[in-house]
């Protein structure tokens, strides 16, 4: 049992030297299980990585997991984790139907709970005071500590009625945060963790209940060994204050010591990589000089030429994206760089994201943009939302032509526009009307042309009434709801309509929209199956189950992956990890973006 730190700066080799241990240690002890711990989204690149050093090219006692697959990995091999796992969508179901019953409780929120992306943001700090250990008697000490401060106070009242009723209602389940803590109970049953070795690389800290799951590793271990991104030169153990550069670091390092001296594990001399310049800048004066320069108190000017950093003032985002087209276009042209060696980032992906695609699409450019996407607006949601929302207005116009027109109704955008100017010359309002026979309101005899117009406006108007019967039907319950709607899918044949779209993007080139199509239906298919088990036997009206899907459909990501090599990759700053990459642009440094102005600080901000 032991706990060490590897610490060094950016670029010192804190990876390359974890790993390469690793996979000494692996070749020499075969028997041994080795387990790199990383962030969910460097996973896939760290496996490469590592197979790639390897000198057998494969790592078969080497795990490379995140804390999730982590608890999957042990749950399988201990029988754990039986219960059912609540995800984020999941969460969002309950909190929208406990909204609805307790809305008169809520002092400050009941009036915005059905607000659009209000219960994301409850969702939201539910889900951090359960990442924080924080429970139902810590909330209470919190709210009476709060009384002063009237506003706040008000917000974990609400916070707390809806915490309680939350707890009550997924009693039954496990949350992802929940995990944690049961991975932390069945390590002690883990033969395949008993005397492994455990690296953790690319963490700033962890939460309280991550720090039960390494309180345990540390008591099971042979050895475990965190990376720390700090300059070699500071002290670890000096408590200076948050407002320092590397006070996230140092706070980790105290927490973990402390840890391991509660439960009696030695804590071994660090791996100090103090070297300057550091390893990865060592050819680059220039960079090497900001990266030991940058952010810190009396820091020296750069007085030497260099060519490593380029600065460009632009008018707006799109002339700053056309900019970098032009100097990639010249890089690869004139410079022989390929494509995958250049990256490009930003602090606000939302903002530069369409520009990108948009801008390096004209100029030829492959790319990936990093992101994942919501679905809310989505042709095939839209249809959906529509559908319900002929039968919740009565066949009102706007709702019955939204539906027409969203891409999927069936009915050709032509016969729509014939329809659409009869409803309009003759009223046609309410559903009634609709299941009535049309006819025309004249005294004179209609023409062969008349009759004929008319005929084929009957025939849409029955195809229509068709399509939505399912939707109809009166309903008690969620799981009503549900069925109704899926009866409706399976009669309208959206998933043979999907699959065609999916298919003709493919043959277009478009892979983007292609993984959307193709994920869809299966993402929509899951979420109408979290309802019918997690609120199936619900009372409601079908207002509050379109509230409800609404609340599903906003927590819905499709994620894509990159569809070839030689590609640029477009990302966030905070998300996306870059690997041997030689030109960097940095887009959008600007004031409210680096450093973030923190504006969506959700319920409770940063004055509370």
């Amino acid at each position: 049992m032991g706990l060490q730190f590897c610490i060094g700066s950016s670029g010192a080799g804190k990876s390359e030297r974890l790993y390469r241990d690793v996979i000494r240690w692996s070749l020499e002890e075969e028997n041994t299980r080795f387990f790199i711990v990383v962030p969910d989204q460097f996973t896939m690149q760290t496996q490469k990585e590592l197979v790639t050093r390897h000198p057998r090219g494969g790592i078969m006692n080497i795990d490379v997991l995140s804390f999730g697959r982590l608890a999957h990995r042990i749950f399988e091999e201990t029988g754990g984790g039986h219960r059912p796992v609540l995800d984020d969508t999941g969460k969002s179901l309950i909190l929208r139907r406990i909204a609805a019953g307790c809305e008169d409780r809520l002092k400050v929120m009941g009036s915005h709970m059905r607000r659009i992306g209000y219960i994301h943001e409850v969702k939201s700090a539910i889900s951090e005071f359960m990442q924080y250990g924080i429970g139902r008697a810590e909330l209470t000490e919190l709210t009476a500590y709060a009384r002063p401060r009237g506003s706040l106070y008000y917000k974990l009242q609400d916070l707390g009625v809806l915490y309680e009723a939350f707890l009550e209602a997924a009693a039954d389940f496990v949350t992802t945060e929940g995990q944690l803590g049961l991975l932390a109970e069945a390590l002690d049953h883990s033969k395949m963790i008993r005397g492994s070795v455990v690296v953790f690389d690319g963490f700033t800290g962890f939460t309280p209940v991550q720090n039960q799951v390494i309180r345990r590793l540390l008591l099971l271990c042979r050895e475990v060994r965190v990376a720390v991104m700090m300059d070699g030169d500071e002290d670890a153990e000096a408590d200076d204050g948050e407002q320092k550069l590397f006070a996230f670091s140092k706070k980790m390092i105290r927490s973990l010591r402390r840890l391991a001296e509660e439960a009696g594990v030695p804590c071994r001399p660090d791996i100090i990589l103090q070297g300057k310049p550091v390893p990865r800048f060592r050819d680059n004066p220039g960079l090497a000089h900001l990266e030991q320069e940058l952010f810190r108190f009396r820091n020296k000017s750069y007085t030497e030429e260099t060519d490593a950093v380029h600065l460009l003032e632009a008018a707006t985002p799109g002339e700053e994206v056309r900019h970098t087209c032009l100097q990639i276009r010249r890089l690869v042209r004139e410079e022989g760089f390929a494509y995958r060696d250049i990256a490009v980032v930003t602090g606000d992906l939302a903002v530069y994201a369409d520009y990108v695609e948009e801008a390096f699409a004209r100029f030829g450019i492959p790319c990936y943009v990093d992101a994942t996407k919501g679905i809310a607006l989505n042709p095939f949601i839209e249809y959906m939302r529509s559908a319900l929302k002929i039968r919740l207005q009565n066949f009102s116009y706007e709702a019955v032509f939204h539906f027409l027109r969203s891409g999927f109704g069936g009915i050709a955008a032509e016969e729509t526009d014939r329809l659409e100017n009869y409803v309009l010359r003759q009223g046609i309002r309410g559903r009634k009307r609709w299941q009535e026979a049309f006819v025309r309101r004249s005294r004179r005899e209609p023409s062969a042309a008349e009759a004929a117009e008319l005929q084929a406006l009957n025939v849409t108007r029955r195809n229509l009434m068709e399509t939505l019967e399912p939707l109809l039907a009166e309903g008690r319950t969620a799981r009503d709801y549900v069925s109704q709607l899926y009866d409706f899918l399976v009669r309208s044949q959206a998933h043979e309509r999907l699959a065609r779209l999916e298919q003709e993007f493919r043959e277009s080139g478009d892979a983007v929209r292609e993984k959307e199509y193709g994920q869809i239906y299966r993402l929509v298919m899951e979420l109408l199956e979290q309802i019918y088990d997690l609120i199936g036997e619900e009372e409601m009206s079908l207002q509050e189950f379109a509230d409800i899907l609404d609340a599903g459909f906003g927590e819905i990501q499709v994620g894509t992956i990159p569809q070839n090599v030689d590609r640029i990759l477009v990302g966030d700053m905070e998300r996306t990890r870059l690997k041997e990459i030689r030109v960097l642009f940095f887009l959008g440094v600007n004031d409210g973006n680096i450093p973030g102005s923190g504006s969506g600080g959700g319920i409770i901000s940063d004055i509370d």
